[in-house]
């Protein structure tokens, strides 16, 4: 992957990240967005949203550790909680602040595997040797 390919999906997932924070926001201070998805479906949706923001974060500056990654995204999802005793009188969800940084942290652990395979791939591709097309048949002997 070039360095042009490289800095434009980069862009794009800065651009993804902080749009999936803002929607997260927006969503986040209507009062009946936390009845969206009962019981244990609540919790696997603010992992799933946690994991793919994350991701989107790890993809957007992969040069930083995937420990300050997931330290941000579990960040912005305790102040998220804390948002909504502002937004809508809610109460402060401790469980689902776990559930957010336990899902900040494996989408940040799936962007780097990934990271790393396409790293490994792309060496492994450069290392390999190139075979020549011969344009000449050989003498039969």
């Amino acid at each position: 992957m070039n360095a042009t390919a490289l800095s434009r999906i980069t862009k794009l997932a800065r651009a993804a990240a902080l749009l999936l924070t803002l929607g997260l926001f927006t969503a986040g201070s209507i009062p009946a967005a936390g009845l969206a998805f009962p019981g244990v479906l609540h919790w696997i949706a603010h992992l799933a949203a946690y994991a793919m923001i994350a991701f989107a974060y790890g993809l957007g500056w992969p040069h930083r550790p995937a420990a300050y990654i997931a330290a941000i995204v579990a960040t912005i999802g305790a102040v998220h909680e804390l948002t909504q005793i502002v937004t809508h009188s809610h109460h402060f969800e401790t469980e689902d602040t776990i559930v957010n940084a336990i899902g900040a942290l494996i989408g940040v652990a799936i962007q780097r595997a990934i990271q790393r395979a396409l790293t490994i791939e792309q060496q492994f591709a450069q290392a390999r040797p190139r075979e020549r097309h011969r344009t000449e048949y050989p003498d039969p002997e």
